[in-house]
């Protein structure tokens, strides 16, 4: 990741390469995003109602439902499969 970012524009203009900075600014941005995703999340029903009741965390990128929506859903996916 870049600490200095005056010194990294510098650079890139003293190399003539001051057109990569849009993209350079992109990366960042998908790279912060990416880094948002994985940070550890629990959400409760008392917070998120439209998850009727229970639980649901987001660690590591994989998602573990506990609540009844999710529950309604699996029951519907499962119904409908028929």
């Amino acid at each position: 990741m870049i600490t200095d970012y005056e010194a990294f524009v510098a650079h890139l203009r003293r190399t003539g390469r001051l057109k990569l900075l849009p993209q350079v600014l992109r990366e960042l941005k998908q790279a912060k995003a990416q880094e948002h995703r994985h940070v550890a999340k629990r959400e409760t029903a008392k917070e998120h109602p439209s998850l009727i009741s229970g639980w649901r965390s987001i660690e590591g990128g994989k998602l573990t439902d506990h609540s009844g929506k999710g529950a309604l859903v699996e029951i519907y996916r499962n119904v409908t499969r028929s």
